[in-house]
């Protein structure tokens, strides 16, 4: 076979493990000592020496009973193999400080909502209990999340799961709660939860109108279904693309919503009435979606707990 220059290529399996045990017989002049630094049996040594020898053709080493030394050949080829064990040496450590730099990093794909509202405590919660790990927020539209974990683009999703796929894993992390936001003072006062909310009836949601997501939205689809056995489904009403615009539009008072509890971090109580939809109570699972077989970093558990301590506690889950 012809290599890129014309000539001749010649075809040799040589092995790392066979150069580093010829070049430690060289620098002993002793089998017997390069087989105890290399934690092998001498014999084992002499026979990967052989081997090596016939591959290439010639005697490496002239041995006597007293002693081992480099035939000529053995000495053309001592700084071609500590080069080439060298270089693999080098490379492997390259190698094995950007794997372990790659786990200290997580990316993360989540909805804008979740995004601003709860991954910045979450990070820096995470980051005081392991300041090397190092946070990637990718926020994006909610059906866009799959399919970043699908391409492999981000290491996990945090979303609510929709289209089961055979190469997704899933984890439920928590139940969000169905709430309805509402300009302050507007909302009938109530029990108030341990969480420091209180419940309201859907039966009692206020008859101003109720600001929605487009109605091809999961969540919207859920809410709909309860709103529908209260004769409120199919009413007039504005409809915005994201939960933020919603956030906004009520704040400005245009109206109420019913929503997830991942919006209570964006809704300060100095402007919003905001209180657990109930008869029925609403849970929303939240999942952790990797892809299936995809080797996770290490800091995904910790990632997941410090989400879940983060958002119970900010959202009243």
């Amino acid at each position: 076979m012809l290599d890129s220059r014309g000539t001749q290529a010649i075809d040799v399996n040589i092995s790392i493990r066979q150069l580093q045990g010829f070049i430690r017989v060289a620098r002993l002049g002793s089998f017997t000592r390069a087989a105890e630094q290399l934690h092998i049996t001498q014999a084992g040594l002499s026979a990967m020496i052989r081997d090596l020898e016939a591959l290439l053709g010639c005697r490496l080493f002239d041995r006597t009973t007293r002693s081992v030394s480099l035939t000529r050949e053995g000495h053309d080829l001592l700084p071609s193999a500590e080069r080439i064990v060298a270089e693999m040496a080098s490379a492997v450590a390259n190698i094995q400080a950007s794997t372990a730099k790659a786990r200290r990093i997580l990316t993360v794909a989540v909805t804008p909502i979740v995004a601003a509202g709860l991954l910045p405590q979450v990070c820096r919660e995470l980051m005081a209990v392991a300041p090397e790990v190092t946070i990637q927020v990718r926020d994006v539209p909610q059906p866009q999340i799959q399919r970043l974990v699908d391409s492999g683009e981000v290491d996990i999703g945090l979303a609510i799961y929709l289209k089961p796929a055979a190469g997704c894993e899933v984890k439920h992390l928590l139940d969000f709660r169905m709430m309805c936001i509402a300009p302050a003072g507007q909302l009938p006062k109530g029990r108030r939860r341990r969480s420091g909310f209180r419940d309201l009836a859907w039966r009692h949601l206020p008859s101003s109108p109720l600001i929605a997501l487009p109605a091809d939205s999961y969540i919207q689809q859920e809410i709909d279904a309860y709103l529908d056995a209260h004769g409120r489904a199919v009413e007039g009403r504005p409809v915005c693309n994201s939960m933020q615009t919603i956030i906004a539009m009520v704040a400005a008072g245009y109206g109420a919503s019913v929503l997830p509890s991942m919006i209570v971090p964006q809704c300060p109580a100095a402007q919003f009435d905001l209180a657990c939809m109930t008869e029925p109570s609403v849970p929303l699972p939240y999942y952790l979606i990797a892809r299936k077989g995809r080797k996770l970093p290490d800091t995904v558990e910790s990632f997941a707990q410090t989400f879940v301590r983060v958002a119970t506690r900010l959202c009243g889950t």
